[in-house]
């Protein structure tokens, strides 16, 4: 049978919200919000099945509110409207559609009442209606309307609606309370679904009243938040604020079914025990100091772009880099493998474009040359520098490794003759002074005895003529 179903929220700057972003997503469309330069992508989604956007009647045929009719263009206007950084933006009504209808007559029944509010606020209001998705009730056709919060004209977005009024203002105008506007707004959407059902033929009815007022002696089912139920939907599992609301309700229904008394008891109770929970436990843990992203303008976006830029640079521009290279070498791999497979044709490719593009290349060549003429006589003079000194260094090697291949020739001769002296030190100590015609003598002169024949004998021939002559002299002394 057909359910009763209406809900009003509001999107505001400081919770938050974009209105870009929601009409992009409830109309799957593409918006790009001209305050913050962010864009919402939403078109792939397969449940819309009708969209459009309805304007106060005045304004029918008329070609100057043209912008209004535009999707992006109206709620980037709504945007631009609010000023402050807490601004309400637009105000949503959430309804469920009898599945008795057909699309056709769904279509008819949510543009009828969306024309009721354009025509009441001077407002303009998109709405959108929606299939089931694939896996949920088969029977949850919905349509969500956005209207603006501020009257539209001709020259753009104007004052704020009545329904936006604060209570002093509201009192001034003789409107009443704004809660008198919600109580008609739920008695107009039963009024009109009744309406429609009854043209349909079909018998089923709504009513927007509690089962109280209806006479009912019923608990109302459990009201699981948005986010509980999508949470339990997408894990396929409970949550422990679920399960809490699951079992306050059935102690509800226990006490319901024990008498109005208990019923009430149990009710007071429940309500002193969540006004005395923590903030934490009653709102989760607690609301974020920082402020909303939604009510940064586009510099200050920015601005916490850089800053979060900054601050994981170095992370950044290595992962950058790593996935540079990694591309990098597969795309080499990849070019090396077609160069191997089409060899020939490369060949003969880069033949052609040389012979037709010689004198471009040439001459991009010597202008090269030109440019780079220092720098490159620069690099010439580095280098031979580098060889001469190079080459200096090899020469002393070479020569340091001669000189002591020189000494080690020499070293046999040079420790046998401190072996003669040490032995004739040795001898003169012991004996006395070795005259060089004595006995004791001949073994240190024989090994130095010229033999006949030799150079060295005519040098002693000589030097012994020299000795006698010394001799001579030293005996006339």
């Amino acid at each position: 049978m057909a359910s009763y179903f209406l809900h009003v929220k509001t999107f505001a700057r400081g919770r938050g919200g974009r209105v870009t972003r929601a009409a992009a997503y409830r109309a799957g469309e593409r918006i790009r919000d001209e305050r913050t330069s962010d864009v919402y992508n939403y078109t792939d989604r397969q449940d819309v099945a009708h969209k459009e956007i309805v304007l106060p009647s005045e304004f029918d045929g008329n070609q100057d509110m043209d912008w209004a009719r535009d999707r992006a263009t109206l709620w980037n206007a709504a945007e631009h409207a609010g000023k402050r950084r807490n601004s309400l933006l637009a105000r949503e009504v959430l309804v469920l559609l009898p599945a008795e209808l057909t699309p056709a007559q769904r279509v008819s029944l949510v543009r009828g009442f969306s024309q009721d509010l354009a025509n009441r606020y001077r407002s303009a209001v998109d709405f959108v209606i929606h299939q089931p998705r694939p896996g949920s009730d088969s029977r949850h056709h919905h349509a969500h309307m956005l209207m603006t919060v501020r009257e539209v004209g001709v020259n753009g977005m104007g004052a704020r609606t009545a329904l936006e009024l604060s209570g002093t203002e509201r009192h001034a105008r003789g409107l009443g309370p704004s809660k008198a506007d919600y109580l008609a707004l739920r008695e107009r959407w039963a009024r009109v679904t009744n309406e429609a059902l009854i043209a349909a033929g079909v018998a089923a009815r709504v009513d927007h009243r509690s089962l109280k007022d209806q006479g009912i002696n019923r608990e109302p089912s459990a009201a699981i938040p948005q986010k509980v139920y999508y949470a339990e939907r997408r894990s396929g599992r409970s949550t422990d604020a679920g399960d809490d609301i699951r079992a306050r309700h059935r102690e509800r229904v226990e006490a319901r079914s024990k008498g109005d008394d208990e019923h009430a008891r149990v009710v007071a109770q429940q309500r002193m025990e969540r006004s005395r929970r923590p903030p934490d436990a009653v709102h989760g843990q607690g609301h974020s100091t920082r402020t909303p992203r939604s009510m940064l303008t586009r510099e200050e976006l920015n601005e916490r772009r850089r800053e979060r830029h900054r601050a994981n640079a170095q992370v950044l521009n290595e992962k950058r880099r790593e996935r540079y290279r990694q591309n990098a070498e597969a795309e080499r791999q990849k070019y090396r493998e077609w160069r191997r497979t089409n060899a020939p044709e490369v060949n003969e490719r880069r033949r052609v474009w040389r012979a037709a593009n010689a004198d471009r290349v040439n001459q991009r060549a010597r202008d090269y040359r030109q440019r780079n003429a220092e720098r490159d006589s620069a690099k010439r003079w580095l280098k031979m520098q580098e060889q001469n000194t190079h080459a200096e260094q090899t020469s002393r090697e070479l020569a340091g490794q001669q000189a002591e291949s020189l000494l080690q020739a020499a070293r046999p001769d040079v420790d046998e003759a401190l072996e003669d002296a040490r032995r004739w030190l040795a001898q003169s100590q012991s004996q006395g002074p070795l005259e060089p015609g004595s006995a004791s003598a001949e073994p240190f002169l024989q090994r130095d005895a010229p033999q006949p024949g030799s150079d060295d004998e005519d040098e002693d021939e000589d030097s012994g003529k020299r000795n006698r002559v010394r001799d001579y002299d030293s005996g006339l002394e």
